[in-house]
């Protein structure tokens, strides 16, 4: 690939570096084990400059996430940069098929003793031709530290933040069991499965997920999936044959039979020790009664005592979003850091790249 240039600020001066990465695509299940450690070096390399709050990352949990990335888009591509034949830099992009077809979803991670060269912006020279083959025209980055390097670099390449996230950790182990004795609300039960909702809730479930519309997600471009029984049944596949464990808990009303509420999450295989919780959502003519902090709290004993040896649970949740937020924490969840979403008109973005 042609270097490029690009400008840069420092000390009120602009100066030109220019950028000696090799950009080529890649397919993590193809690559050979000395880039896949490479990059494994330069997720960890980023994660202490990027996210210095978090823990330690495996090389399982970093490749793992590289080949198996948690995902509802239909496709996802990579890149690697490559300096000296080193990995030095990441790109993945997923591309949504349904709600959200113009939009591709875009994360670039590129060592820190290689930033400021120009790398990211070969990164989107590369991926910009592609993405209007594909017929998108709204790029949005989401795992983007607040106030990070991502975050002002973003923003000096023509993105606009649309959105504010914060990620909440329980840590298992320290955590106070008694937080977690939540008393059922009158008129629902629970149910609770592995891997596939049973047929005669199916319906009533797949409405109930639906309730994750009214979830905050400010200006993003990026639409919550339209929940039907089929599609339910497809991301339920999609998970198997990503060797996902997904356990749901839903409150079910006795008077109707009908799933009101659902809670989910996700034991990733390169991940271990790790619980990923996914949507909790209840349906409007079912909020008031506590029914997200009850089938919250089933989940963590169901988890403990069939995980005992489980570090933590993390979630991700819209910092407008209040009322969850408040629920997590009176279940022992603590706010870890947050993230800003990015979002950019290819066009508009395309044209600012320096030439």
């Amino acid at each position: 690939m042609e270097n490029s240039r690009t400008l840069l600020q420092k000390n009120e001066r602009i100066i030109v570096v220019a950028s000696q990465a090799d950009i080529r695509p890649c397919n993590p299940d193809q690559t050979d084990e000395a880039a896949l450690a490479e990059y494994h070096k330069l997720a960890v390399a980023s994660a202490k400059i990027d996210r210095p709050h978090e823990p330690a990352t495996s090389y399982e949990a970093v490749i793992g996430r590289l080949r198996r990335p948690s995902t509802d888009a239909d496709a996802v591509r990579h890149w690697f940069a490559y300096q000296a034949g080193k990995v030095v830099g990441h790109m993945m992009v997923n591309l949504p098929m349904l709600e959200t077809h113009d939009v591709a979803s875009v994360e670039i991670t590129v060592h820190p003793d290689s930033r400021r060269q120009g790398i990211g912006i070969d990164f989107l020279r590369t991926l910009f031709p592609v993405l209007r083959a594909e017929g998108r025209t709204t790029v949005e980055g989401w795992w983007i530290t607040g106030g990070g390097v991502g975050e002002r670099w973003a923003v000096a390449r023509g993105f606009r933040l649309t959105h504010a996230t914060v990620s909440q950790r329980l840590a298992l182990q320290d955590a106070d069991p008694a937080a977690w004795a939540v008393e059922p609300p009158a008129g629902y039960r629970v149910v609770r499965w592995i891997g596939q909702a049973p047929d005669d809730l199916i319906i009533s479930y797949a409405d109930a997920r639906g309730a994750i519309h009214d979830a905050p997600l400010g200006q993003a471009a990026y639409e919550s999936p339209e929940w039907t029984p089929e599609r339910v049944r497809v991301a339920e596949r999609a998970l198997r044959d990503r060797g996902v464990e997904q356990r749901v808990v839903v409150a079910v009303h006795e008077a109707s039979g009908a799933v009101a509420g659902t809670t989910e999450v996700e034991l990733l295989p390169h991940t271990k020790g790790v619980v990923h919780q996914r949507d909790t959502s209840v349906l409007p003519a079912h909020r008031g009664h506590g029914i997200g902090a009850y089938i919250k709290a089933h989940m963590i004993n169901w988890l403990m005592a069939d995980y005992p040896d489980l570090t933590r649970i993390q979630t991700t949740t819209g910092a407008e979003n209040v009322h969850m937020i408040r629920v997590n924490r009176a279940l022992g969840f603590v706010i870890a850091r947050s993230w800003v979403v990015a979002t950019g008109e290819l066009a508009a973005l395309e044209a600012q790249l320096p030439s």
